[in-house]
């Protein structure tokens, strides 16, 4: 009885051992798997980062942009005002024809 336990123990001892073994090189697998995966994603995270950081800047560009071109408008309404009035001030000067929007 003896025997046959510890024959019945080393086997399942060796069959635990074989297990281990075998699951061991497709977790190392699997881990390489994803030391590269997160290595790539860190990489895009790096670039979509800077991406953002250009559109940012380029948003600001064209905020600047906008605002000078609004102002340049406004600047160009006034002088169209005084031009309108200053061509409805003169006698017999007829007034300049307005275009329909």
């Amino acid at each position: 009885m003896r025997h046959a336990y510890r024959t019945v123990s080393l086997g399942l001892l060796v069959l635990v051992a074989l297990a281990v073994a075998g699951c061991g090189q497709e977790l190392k697998k699997e881990n390489e798997q994803l030391k590269a995966q997160a290595a790539s994603l860190q990489k895009e995270n790096v670039d979509l980062k800077g991406q953002a950081t250009t559109l940012k800047a380029d948003a600001e560009a064209l905020k600047k942009q906008l605002a000078e071109l609004n102002k340049q408008k406004q600047e160009l309404e006034e002088k169209l005002k005084e031009a309108e009035a200053k061509a409805t001030a003169k006698p017999g000067a007829k007034p300049p024809l307005r275009p329909k929007r």
